[in-house]
């Protein structure tokens, strides 16, 4: 069971970062360690660690099991450090969770920081960081904000499923009308399709965080004008600015997974009872015209290819982290460099 090693709580009113006290944790940034937060991986090659930092772009409460430890079967955790942990290399998994109020851009700078406070040490080989939805969004602004040099030199970017100009699902002004169009076209205009659609908005509402963790990646104009105060609409225009991409460049390597609803994910969802896979079919759909993943348009996870000499890797899931072939995709990538990596240090 992985161990919260870190947390910090975000102070909207005063703007800055304290400790969370309480029940705040469940709203908190925090990382959190694999194997019972060990700080030594199991020597077998040489010397050197490599880090995996993977942000799910959820908070601590969606993995915890107690306010000190995560559950392993989160998002197919122990599937992955099974995974690392059978090849030849040492690797050392970090889990990083959101603050629910926190700016992106906030988490991007402790999730600098704490890079930083890895590529210092002599024996850190690389660093991978693995952002999936606003994750990835997160790993576009890191770059810019190491203060080590070691830091550029020794990390490498996965992007999956990354909403690059923003997403519908979380922009409430543009989202609560397409949902109230759709219950009317279905139910007609009469007080029962109302208390739907006041039902499927607050299941909505009881689901996002109503706050900078969902808001910051809305699309453009895509926040109610009371919400204001806890939405950053920089954060999503600037995530190209000059300034990040040519801190991307600088890194050792960007790789970007883009995800999508191929047309046998909603008969295998109603054959294993998969919940999570059906909604995203249901809102791939309804909301996209069958053009995405469920979350993110399809044709928008590719645009980082406007600014950075890369090409991506398209998967053939939804939801990444629960199919174990599509994960290992993404951690072949992860091993991939972390043998090149070794191989240049040994020869």
């Amino acid at each position: 069971m992985g161990v919260i090693k870190y947390a910090s709580k975000w102070d909207l009113n005063n703007g800055a970062w304290k400790t969370p006290v309480g029940d705040e944790i469940k709203r908190s940034f925090g990382i959190a360690a694999n194997i019972n937060g060990t700080e030594n991986p199991f020597r077998i090659k040489s010397e050197m660690v490599n880090y995996v930092i993977v942000s799910f772009g959820s908070r601590i409460e969606d993995h915890m099991a107690d306010n000190k430890h995560i559950k392993d079967d989160s998002f197919n955790i122990d599937k992955m450090r099974s995974y690392l942990d059978s090849s030849d290399h040492n690797f050392l998994v970090k889990y990083i969770m959101l603050d629910a109020d926190a700016p992106l851009v906030e988490d991007a700078r402790k999730i600098a920081d704490y890079v930083d406070s890895l590529s210092s040490k002599t024996d850190t080989s690389t660093i991978n960081l693995i952002g999936l939805s606003k994750g990835g969004m997160i790993n576009m602004y890191v770059p810019q904000m190491f203060k080590n040099s070691n830091s550029l030199r020794k990390t490498s970017i996965y992007n999956v499923a990354t909403p690059y100009v923003g997403t519908l699902l979380a922009s409430p002004s543009m989202f609560y009308p397409r949902v109230k169009e759709l219950v009317v076209s279905k139910l007609g205009n009469n007080r029962f399709a109302d208390i739907v659609y006041k039902v499927l908005i607050c299941l909505y509402e009881s689901i996002s965080s109503n706050s900078h963790m969902d808001y910051d990646i809305a699309k453009k104009d895509g926040i109610l004008p009371e919400k204001s105060f806890c939405y950053d609409k920089e954060f999503v225009e600037k995530v190209f600015c000059e300034e990040n991409i040519e801190a991307l460049k600088k890194i050792s390597s960007v790789h970007n997974f883009v995800t999508n609803i191929t047309g046998d994910v909603f008969t295998n969802a109603i054959k294993d009872k998969d919940y999570l896979a059906i909604g995203l079919c249901i809102l791939n759909k309804w909301f996209f015209n069958g053009e995405s993943d469920g979350l993110v348009k399809t044709s928008e996870q590719y645009l980082i290819e406007n600014y950075l000499d890369i090409q991506s890797t398209r998967l053939a899931s939804s939801h990444v982290f629960f199919n174990n072939a599509e994960l290992y995709k993404v951690l072949e990538s992860v091993y991939e460099n972390a043998d090149s990596t070794y191989q240049r240090i040994r020869g």
